[in-house]
């Protein structure tokens, strides 16, 4: 199995040493596709924004988000799904799937998915890539006679999430503690999710002190797959 790392959406290039302009890429909206089984499709538009033209290849792989022990959240994404997991993986297609994208153009891509016979209720899970090259210009350098040419390619990653027949979710927490470090007050945070489907929501996190007053308060996005653990420092 090919593993490979990514945030949420994950902008990727081979920079070998070189300083370069910042990029510019394909963009993509919405920024997560929800089918359910009803329609068994959605649909992404992608844009090109820059001034040359983007050769597309639309592709998918399996990841969720996950924290680390930091508490840092991260996406592992890899070419196939572990045994277990709930994957829309093996039955997702995209069309157009290749697609060349003029400066300033827009193209719907339109996700289809075709799930096998019974399957049970509940969400399955997939990631769109969405890759991108020719929109930037090579980076080009020569030094004592060594010329060195690198095409910039880009991956825009999107989650795709099929629901089919009813869902539910919510969230339950396991732990939460509040520690001093020296003058910092870390605070943990361990929860779990409920029913059949992904949580996607925000998280509040009050300090508060003797008199009961909110002296602090930290909002955060959460979504939990599984599990999720954060860690916040205040």
């Amino acid at each position: 199995m090919t593993r490979r790392t990514a945030p949420s959406v994950l902008f990727a290039t081979l920079l070998l040493g070189i300083l370069v302009q910042p990029l510019q890429s394909v963009s993509v909206a919405p920024m997560g596709v929800y089918i359910d089984s009803r329609t068994r499709s959605g649909v992404m538009t992608l844009f090109n924004p820059g001034e040359r033209t983007e050769e597309i290849r639309v592709d998918f792989a399996f990841g969720y988000p996950q924290s680390d022990s930091t508490g840092n959240i991260i996406v592992p994404i890899s070419d196939t799904a572990p045994p277990g997991e709930p994957s829309a993986l093996p039955w997702l297609s995209a069309f157009p799937q290749r697609l060349r994208l003029e400066p300033g153009q827009r193209q719907v891509v339109r996700i289809v998915a075709r799930p096998p016979g019974g399957l049970e209720a509940g969400e399955y899970w997939a990631r769109a890539l969405v890759h991108s090259e020719g929109g930037q210009a090579p980076v080009e350098s020569e030094q004592e006679g060594v010329s060195l040419r690198i095409d910039v390619k880009t991956v825009v990653v999107v989650p795709v999430n099929y629901r089919n027949g009813r869902v539910e979710t919510g969230v339950a927490f396991d732990e939460a503690t509040a520690t001093m470090v020296g003058d910092t007050l870390v605070n943990e945070i361990t929860v779990h999710r409920t029913g059949n489907a992904a949580f996607l929501g925000r998280l509040l996190v009050e300090i508060l002190d003797d008199n009961g007053r909110v002296v602090e308060s930290i909002e955060d996005l959460i979504p939990v797959y599984r599990t999720m653990y954060r860690q916040h420092d205040s």
